[in-house]
């Protein structure tokens, strides 16, 4: 997946606020100054994974992603940073973090689900080895539960906090940050609370500020879509749909053009429509195998498919393997 080189960017920024210069931890991560230019074209998230890792070696701390968290250079992420912190509520921050994700990668990394007065927001952080998405889920899960803090919420509201990778020998720390409530191992990683908490008003909530920032990134919104790479925003789309497969005519709606212009404007790329979308189904599915504890009726659940036995033999078909033989064959 593609993201945009301001995570990057933020990351660095937080590191040289704490006293470790860009030039050693680029150098650490095998990246050059060119690649986290928040102007620059966009990265595969590979790079980003390299950086968070660097992070933990350059500042020997396993546990580093929970500090960015709080850093002021999150500011790096502009109007988008300050629309969470004037959101009216924490139901508007989640939902602006989702809706406006397309500004920094393909796919949120945030989802909140109700039921039976609980909410379960779930975390599915950009990485590519665990000890990049371990970084990763620290950083979001600490901002998640700053944010709920703000709202009123108390220790006692967190009922379950689970994290999708084995226990880290640093562990305290986690229970410093998020109460003795932890569950490692799990099938995905999240906040379980009351959903009550998502529209309790937060404390120091500008309208007129929310308003214009959200002006602001609407209008960062329609310049990315205007000039982003139909195929790649194409591709926002579908990632975006799933588990639900779109058709090609309600694609080209959502693109604002005719099924015709998006099949010519795949077909000058060498693509289809289905080839296209099975290409994101497999982006899918490998992330979540390299989150490691998602059940496989699970995944193929999430990437559309209508059994474990089609995504079985689709997952064969792009990789030779099996879902199972090709996660135990990842670093």
């Amino acid at each position: 997946m593609l993201i945009s080189p301001i995570h990057l960017r933020t990351l660095v920024d937080t590191l040289d606020l704490a006293g470790h210069p860009a030039r050693t931890v680029l150098a650490e991560a095998g990246l050059s100054p060119e690649s986290i230019d928040p102007q620059g074209p966009w990265v595969p998230e590979e790079r980003f994974d390299q950086l968070m890792r660097a992070s933990q070696q350059v500042t020997g701390n396993p546990a580093y992603g929970m500090l960015v968290s709080t850093s002021l250079a999150l500011t790096r992420y502009g109007p988008q940073a300050m629309l969470i912190i004037q959101a009216p509520t924490m139901r508007h921050a989640v939902r602006d973090t989702r809706h406006f994700s397309p500004l920094l990668l393909e796919q949120p990394e945030l989802d909140i689900r109700e039921q039976a007065g609980e909410a379960w927001l779930s975390v599915k952080p950009l990485g590519t080895t665990l000890a990049g998405q371990r970084f990763r889920t620290e950083w979001l899960m600490c901002l998640a539960v700053q944010l709920a803090r703000r709202a009123g919420g108390r220790e006692g509201d967190l009922r379950e906090v689970r994290f999708a990778y084995p226990r880290p020998d640093y562990a305290a720390v986690y229970e410093a940050n998020f109460g003795a409530c932890l569950q490692f191992d799990a099938a995905e990683s999240g906040l379980r609370f009351p959903s009550a908490l998502l529209d309790l008003p937060i404390p120091g909530h500008d309208r007129m500020v929310y308003e214009g920032m959200r002006v602001q990134v609407d209008a960062l919104m329609a310049q990315r879509l205007n000039r982003v790479d139909v195929v790649q925003a194409l591709r926002g789309r579908i990632m975006a749909a799933l588990p639900r497969l779109m058709a090609v005519d309600e694609a080209a709606q959502a693109m604002d053009m005719s099924g015709r212009t998006l099949r010519r404007h795949l077909s000058a790329r060498g693509l289809g429509y289905a080839e296209l979308v099975q290409q994101c189904q497999r982006e899918l599915a490998e992330r979540l195998l390299r989150e490691g504890r998602v059940p496989l009726k699970q995944i193929a659940d999430e990437t559309g498919f209508s059994s474990p036995s089609c995504f079985h033999r689709a997952f064969r078909r792009w990789h030779g393997a099996t879902p199972l033989e090709w996660r135990e064959q990842r670093p």
